[in-house]
């Protein structure tokens, strides 16, 4: 056991350094009672064992700090263990450790009469120019002027709406996707009024498309790429998109 360092002040800090070593491989070390550190705060304990093929090197490193002068005397570390010689329970302790404390630093005489020189003028100082402040708002200060009224709110235009199919056919002739044919898909079906449950031909029964050849071969095409086979899909979909450039062009 160790500690550095070993001398110091009231209220500075010392770690003190617990080492073991062991003839087995073992992640930490139980049965170990450490000694009374009353005088002292605990500022934290860090604990670490490193096995190796030799055995298991464990160290832990506490910070202290001092809380009363004079010759401190830690007392040794323990641990309780099997000893792997004869196989009998046995007390093993390590070495103690002595510490000088000195008193916490105060200023001396001289120090203090010079900090009493220094911070007197200073105080002087402060409280003159904050009257001479006070005097200076007081002559200056003027009625305060109206605050302005507030600007009239502009009108809020509405926002015009954005056609989500252009958007939608760009992104399909971008990605060539099923799922880019699915959102067109279902775009087109929104437009014309499709109800969930219906087909393609309920849509042409009750004459949604209307009487524009673009609109049915549009929607034509488009539900045809949306459930082709994957061998047939990209040929699928240039069908598509070349009935929707025709309906954008009709």
């Amino acid at each position: 056991m160790t500690a550095e360092p070993k001398s110091l002040r009231v209220g500075e800090t010392l770690r003190l350094r617990i080492v073991a070593h062991v003839d087995e491989n073992v992640l930490q070390l139980d049965n170990v009672t450490l000694p009374d550190l009353s005088g002292f705060d605990s500022l934290g304990d860090e604990r670490r064992c490193a096995t190796s093929g030799h055995g298991s090197d464990c160290v832990e490193v506490m910070t202290l700090s001092p809380t009363e002068g004079g010759d401190r005397t830690i007392a040794p570390t323990t641990l309780d263990a099997i000893d792997a010689r004869n196989g009998k329970p046995s007390h093993f302790a390590t070495n103690s450790v002595t510490i000088h404390v000195a008193g916490a630093l105060q200023p001396n005489g001289v120090t203090r009469a010079l900090l009493d020189d220094l911070l007197k003028p200073i105080a002087i100082l402060v409280i003159v120019g904050a009257a001479a402040y006070a005097l200076l708002w007081g002559f200056v200060r003027r009625k305060p002027l109206p605050a302005p009224l507030p600007a009239p709110a502009r009108p809020v235009t509405p926002a015009t709406p954005i056609d989500p199919l252009p958007q939608l056919i760009a992104a399909l002739a971008r990605e060539r996707t099923r799922a880019c044919v699915l959102a067109v898909r279902d775009e087109l079906r929104r437009r014309v009024g499709a109800r969930e449950e219906e087909t393609l031909d309920d849509l042409f029964a009750r004459r949604a498309a209307g009487d524009d050849p673009a609109v049915a071969g549009a929607l034509r095409a488009v539900e045809r790429a949306a459930f082709v086979d994957d061998s047939q899909l990209d040929g699928a979909i240039d069908d598509a998109l070349r009935a929707l450039s025709k309906w954008h062009e009709s």
